[in-house]
């Protein structure tokens, strides 16, 4: 069994409702370190990581607070759910740094658009691919319902950070 650790903790919760909703094969293979390949991992035999920080700083949950007014209608994660989760996260900072960019990323190519849910579903998959994967592996991947290749590139050239693929810990 792996221990949810880093972003995991919280993309994992997406992972499974995707899996289960969208039946997206590119959502049950985890980014591995840079060192290793990708390796697909069964949503069921991946558990929680233990409660890590009793509280986080209020500037830190302002920001869980915006990502969550903006993507919960999407992935269905709510603010307690999110503070719960970055709660487990050994590096609650350093993911929240991705999530802050997938945020500005996502609500500048949507200024103007997104009027669907199905476009926002687009657009929040295809972002949350390219935080963990090149741009291109993040395009192999989406298989976006809406939007054309075009404009899943474009989307995608908002996120300007390089992917960092999700750390899984074994259990002890």
């Amino acid at each position: 069994m792996s221990l949810l650790t880093s972003r995991s903790s919280l993309i994992s919760v997406l992972f499974a409702g995707y899996l289960a909703a969208l039946s997206a094969p590119a959502f049950s293979q985890f980014a591995a370190p840079a060192s290793q390949p990708a390796t697909a991992i069964d949503p069921n035999k991946i558990r929680f990581s233990p409660i890590l920080h009793e509280e986080l700083p209020p500037a830190m949950l302002k920001r869980i607070k915006a990502i969550t007014d903006t993507f919960e209608s999407i992935d269905g994660i709510s603010y307690t759910q999110a503070v719960d989760l970055y709660k487990r996260d050994r590096d609650p900072e350093a993911n929240l740094v991705i999530w802050d960019e997938m945020l500005k990323a996502y609500k500048s190519f949507c200024r103007f658009r997104c009027k669907t849910d199905v476009e926002r579903m687009d657009v929040y998959r295809v972002l949350l691919l390219r935080s963990m994967f090149s741009e291109d592996e993040a395009v192999r991947q989406a298989k976006p319902r809406v939007l054309s290749p075009v404009e899943t590139r474009a989307a995608m050239k908002y996120y300007h950070l390089a992917p960092k693929p999700i750390d899984l810990v074994p259990a002890k």
